[in-house]
């Protein structure tokens, strides 16, 4: 499978055949924990002097462990344990107006929280303050994983918007982004790898990964927040689409009187689904409507969003699909309204589901995407 998907890039050169083997090395050693040089053997395929080679140049490097092992018989053996709590990455989920940044060790875990403001000296956030602060953010961060001594790695950037092959962000009109080379500018603020992320992409990967989607490869997370996005995953892997743009169902066209219209003025779910959510200016979330007395706004609400899971359900055949972002307190309201909707409807409904990560799901995506990024996991990408 890896030299496959290293042919398919060029010739492979010494350094991606390292970074492959040694990538196999510790899935091998996360999926089965601690294990000998000859269970390393037998699980990655590799020969002996390649195994004992990596583990132990990955040994001096702080990524793996080595145990003696006196349990059997005869001389013991050593046993090699992946230290994924000695690196880390930085996580970032920006948002228009504060960015969350988290430490997260390659194990997944979160070690270190953090928050910045993305307002400027004016007190408005813009486009420029936005990028400042996500920054300064990110330095801090680093500082921390220092002297907490479990170095920073890399850094993710989860974002409203649409994210080019280049890591470039357009088209962000939360963040008032077009064309802003976020991962070439932070890469050069702080020497790191950067890898940037649409965030409804990110919360898809952290359901996925490590939340409600555990277990399915075809999937797909419907995200509410100040806008409507979903996330894909089909046939184990995220669905990006030709330009990086899959999953931008808050432009579903719901009604032929969308024609009429402008896309500039916003996607026709989308503007149907918060101007159905506007009913009061103190609420933080568009899907509060299902958790207030309007009971016919509530039920044009459930119409739009069981449309957009039907659509994304006939053309992927998801067997599940994961509502996540800012969601009601009435959640079992929003699952039968949708379900209900949909029996009879469409052939095979998927299986609707709460995201189990909260707000910490696009955290948790983005970290996982750098974690598998910094780790050389080519054959991965």
């Amino acid at each position: 499978m890896s030299g496959e998907r290293v042919a398919s890039r060029g010739t492979a050169t010494n350094a991606d055949v390292t970074r492959i083997n040694r990538t196999a090395i510790l899935d091998a050693l996360q999926a089965g924990g601690s294990l000998t040089r000859a269970e390393l053997i037998e699980a990655t395929g590799l020969a002996s002097a390649t195994v004992h080679r990596l583990c132990a140049r990955m040994v001096a490097d702080g990524l793996l462990a080595v145990e003696r092992d006196a349990s059997g018989v005869g001389r013991p053996t050593h046993r090699y344990r992946p230290l994924g709590e000695a690196r880390t990455v930085v996580a970032l989920d920006v948002t228009a107006t504060v960015a969350r940044g988290a430490l997260i060790d390659l194990n997944g875990d979160i070690r270190h929280e953090a928050r910045e403001s993305l307002r400027g000296e004016d007190g408005m956030p813009s486009a420029s303050s936005r990028l400042e602060g996500i920054g300064r953010l990110a330095d801090r961060l680093i500082r921390t994983a220092a002297e907490l001594g479990t170095p920073a790695q890399g850094i993710g950037v989860s974002v409203p918007g649409v994210v080019d092959t280049d890591g470039a962000v357009s088209d962000s009109v939360e963040l008032d982004w077009n064309g802003v080379a976020v991962r070439d500018l932070m890469h050069r603020r702080t020497g790191l790898p950067v890898v940037v992320e649409n965030d409804a992409n990110a919360v898809t990967i952290g359901e996925w990964t490590r939340g409600a989607g555990q277990g399915t490869g075809d999937l797909a997370a419907l995200v509410f927040g100040i806008g409507v996005g979903a996330g894909i995953v089909s046939g184990d892997r995220l669905v990006r689409g030709a330009g990086s743009a899959a999953g931008e169902i808050g432009y579903l066209i719901t009604d032929p009187t969308a024609f009429a219209q402008d896309h500039g003025t916003g996607g026709d779910l989308e503007t149907r689904v918060l101007a159905l959510g506007a009913a009061s200016a103190d609420d933080a979330s568009t899907m509060a409507v299902l958790d207030r007395g309007d009971d016919a706004r509530a039920e044009r609400l459930l119409d739009h969003i069981a449309m957009s899971v039907a659509a994304l359900t006939v053309i992927l055949d998801c067997r599940v699909v994961i509502l996540a972002g800012r969601l009601p307190r009435r959640t079992d309201r929003l699952i039968d309204g949708v379900a209900a909707r949909l029996a009879g409807r469409i052939p095979r409904p998927p299986a609707l589901v709460v995201g189990a990560l909260g707000e910490d799901a696009a955290l948790v995506g983005i970290g996982q995407r750098t974690i598998d990024h910094v780790k050389g996991a080519v054959y991965l990408a």
